[in-house]
């Protein structure tokens, strides 16, 4: 078990370091990746999204034995007796997540952007890992957070892979409404040749 929890530690990692090298690097180019929101909403958003990263991020170090405690009571972090095999499947998610960010990233250059802002709208991309997936950024979202599950298969991490594919899925949607809006033809040209996940 301590193999697969180097690998989760390793894989969460390196597609956290991926997006904050992205982040940094598109900052320094001058790129707005989002519009400045003071709003409480916000604040208390950002909030709840930073305490459930270091939740979720402290239940991942006890589970690769990197921490020695868990915050969470035990009935919700123990680990459900599954096949080997699952395990490795977990470990293939998320290295495809990594890979399928890379190249998301990559073919972003400086579209990036985060939330639905009419004023900051980056260009549509439509090349390289966008000509197969019309959300390949979501997708290794999907991925990294079924892969851990697999590999930690707790009510904690079943229940968070579970609500992440909901909220992501809803938010494509959301976000299909606002592309169809502000890109028009082209974006409903993209639509009908590239699939909405793979």
């Amino acid at each position: 078990m301590k193999f697969f929890g180097v690998l989760w530690f390793t894989g969460f990692l390196l597609f956290c370091l991926q997006l904050t090298i992205r982040i940094v690097w598109l900052k320094r180019k001058g790129v707005i990746l989002s519009t400045k929101n003071k709003s409480l909403k916000s604040v208390l958003t950002t909030g709840a999204i930073a305490i459930f990263f270091l939740l979720y991020f402290s239940e991942g170090l006890f589970h690769a034995s990197l921490l020695s405690f868990s915050i969470l009571p035990g009935f919700i972090h123990q680990l459900l007796a599954i096949p080997a095999a699952l395990h490795y499947f977990g470990a293939v998610f998320i290295l495809v997540a990594n890979v399928i960010l890379f190249f998301s990233l990559l073919a972003f250059r400086h579209s990036l952007r985060f939330g639905l802002q009419p004023n900051n709208l980056g260009k549509l991309v439509t090349t390289g890992i966008f000509s197969k997936s019309r959300n390949p950024f979501f997708l290794s979202i999907n991925l990294l957070f079924i892969g851990n599950c697999l590999l930690f298969p707790s009510a904690f991490f079943i229940a968070v892979a579970v609500l992440t594919l909901v909220v992501v899925h809803l938010f494509i949607l959301k976000e299909e409404r606002f592309m169809r809006q502000h890109y028009g033809l082209e974006y409903q040209k993209f639509c009908n040749q590239v699939r909405r996940y793979f």
